[in-house]
């Protein structure tokens, strides 16, 4: 059997496709990973019995007609090939799916093993997963990996919270043999490796096997996701020792009122300070990931959560605008709140072009225009002025910023 996995776009890995590529060929049979703009081409050269799709919302409507399209030209005296759609967007709405085969819901290595003839429960451990199959992603310089599955937190933004009460069965945290994990990157031997965990070692006991490891066999320059609230010294020495070199940490928000809407109260501002302290101690560059335009947000308080960053002094400020995901807490929040009318058609893919909340124009424009400048702001140690976050006046205030910056670089030490 040929199976042909249909991702979005393969820019980077896309790690659950080639775990699934993976349990495909380990059963015997012959998988192949394609972008989207690749597909219809692959379909006619390969003319595969299986057709896997991975879904995130947003894309749905591409997907479908991508489906219809190779479903056109096939040939009559051949099968049309079994259609099955994965990943976050089917997992949640499963209604809209009706043309696909079949609709996986969560994680798909088993149900793909009974699919293909085999044990439905074949990977009951974490440890049991065949490593991501990567030959359909070559010469790429980065290469993603995964220490873990799940989260310990509960954000009210974020898909996990849906997804361990649709399958609670499941652990919130499974976290892989560290032995395990630092052989697969060595059997990669990437230039860089990025390690996707939702959060980084966050038993301290495995995060000391895994520097150890690493430090002693690799020393490849790699990055991690972490939690400001959990950072500590010697977490930071043992990721800085075994050859760590950057970290995204979220603040999200400056605001301790939107923090305990997006149930973040544990985490402060004094955490992310901390946390940046220690890491630049250690030279490890720190990505600060932000979210403007939350429910009930005002301007000032994204300005305030500049001024956070601005504290902070991370290697880049990274934001993005707030988009209502279904059946995440805060999207419900939102509907609640008369925010957000439900019609989910309206999001796009990616959260970086505006708000579709039911606000003001005029805070939807000074949402965007903040979100543009954020890391420029950063970076340059400026705060704007809510006038400045405007269409027609932000050309001048980047101008100005900068006729300031050369003024000092040409006087230093007198302006």
């Amino acid at each position: 059997m040929k199976i042909l996995f249909v991702v979005k776009s393969k820019s980077i890995e896309t790690l659950g496709s080639q775990y699934l590529a993976a349990v495909t060929k380990q059963a015997g049979h012959e998988a192949k990973i394609v972008a989207l703009d690749e597909a219809v081409a692959s379909a006619k050269s390969w003319m595969p019995d299986v057709i896997g799709f991975s879904v995130m919302t947003g894309d749905l409507g591409a997907v479908s007609s991508l489906s219809e399209r190779i479903k056109d030209f096939w040939p009559k005296r051949i099968k049309i090939p079994i259609i099955i759609v994965g990943g976050p967007d089917p997992t949640f709405f499963p209604q809209g799916y009706e043309w696909a085969d079949h609709v996986v819901r969560g994680e798909g290595e088993n149900w793909l093993a009974e699919f293909l003839g085999g044990n439905p429960n074949t990977f009951s451990n974490i440890n049991d997963f065949p490593w991501p199959d990567r030959i359909d992603f070559p010469d790429m310089k980065i290469r993603d990996f995964l220490a873990s599955r799940g989260c310990v937190n509960a954000c009210n933004y974020c898909y996990n919270e849906s997804f361990f009460n649709l399958f609670p069965e499941i652990p919130r945290l499974r976290m892989r043999d560290p032995q395990d994990v630092v052989t697969e990157v060595e059997s990669v031997r990437p230039q860089f490796a990025y390690f996707q965990d939702s959060v980084f070692g966050v038993s301290l006991k495995w995060l000391r096997e895994f520097s150890w490891q690493y430090e002693s066999r690799l020393r490849i320059p790699f990055h991690v996701h972490l939690r400001p609230d959990q950072v500590n010294e010697e977490k930071i020495q043992l990721l800085s020792d075994a050859g760590c070199v950057s970290v995204k940490m979220a603040l999200e928000t400056a605001s301790s009122r939107l923090r305990k809407l997006i149930n973040r109260g544990k985490t402060n501002n004094e955490h992310v300070y901390i946390a940046a302290r220690l890491l630049k101690k250690e030279k490890i560059a720190l990505i600060l990931q932000n979210i403007l335009g939350l429910p009930t947000a005002t301007i000032e308080n994204d300005l305030e959560t500049l001024e956070a960053n601005i504290r902070s002094r991370p290697a880049y400020a990274w934001t993005s605008i707030f988009q209502p995901y279904p059946e995440t807490g805060l999207a419900k929040i939102c509907e609640q709140k008369g925010l957000y009318s439900g019609d989910y058609s309206e999001i796009g893919d990616n959260f970086f072009d505006k708000s579709i909340l039911n606000v003001s124009d005029e805070y939807k424009e000074h949402v965007s225009c903040l979100q543009r400048v954020f890391a420029f702001c950063v970076e340059m140690q400026v705060m704007p002025k809510v006038s400045d976050l405007t269409w027609e006046r932000l050309p001048k205030f980047i101008h100005s910023v900068m006729r300031a910056v050369g003024d000092r670089r040409m006087f230093p030490g007198i302006i």
